[in-house]
């Protein structure tokens, strides 16, 4: 759902900066471009991730540790729902994947390697 929403959100920042009257309209192109290309790059990582693929966790770790920035500059900038949403879901993924489950579920000789 991350990887969607991040596509989609990306398309509409990109739009706002083509229709929209923004300071620096490249940078709105390019923030919704670079959006839409990791949302993109996250569905098939998700499926991977699913399907317990121990590489797709790297991807994963990386792109919620770009969100605790993020999250934090919507906060210092007032935005408060959306940091509060960038924060969680990025601490809560974070936590999921550290969780001694997690890291058994994704070790080579995991539980239910044999699928």
């Amino acid at each position: 759902m991350e990887g969607a929403a991040l596509a989609v959100l990306g398309v509409v920042y990109a739009v706002a900066g083509l229709l929209g009257r923004p300071e620096d309209r490249a940078g709105a192109l390019l923030g919704g471009l670079i959006a839409v290309a990791v949302g993109l790059v996250l569905l098939p990582v998700a499926r991977a991730l699913d399907r317990r693929r121990q590489w797709a966790r790297s991807p994963v770790v990386v792109v919620q540790l770009f969100g605790l920035p993020v999250g934090y500059g919507l906060a210092q900038g007032k935005v408060w729902v959306a940091a509060v949403v960038v924060l969680g879901l990025a601490v809560a993924v974070l936590l999921q994947l550290a969780a001694p489950e997690a890291r058994l579920a994704f070790a080579p000789d995991g539980p239910d390697r044999a699928r």
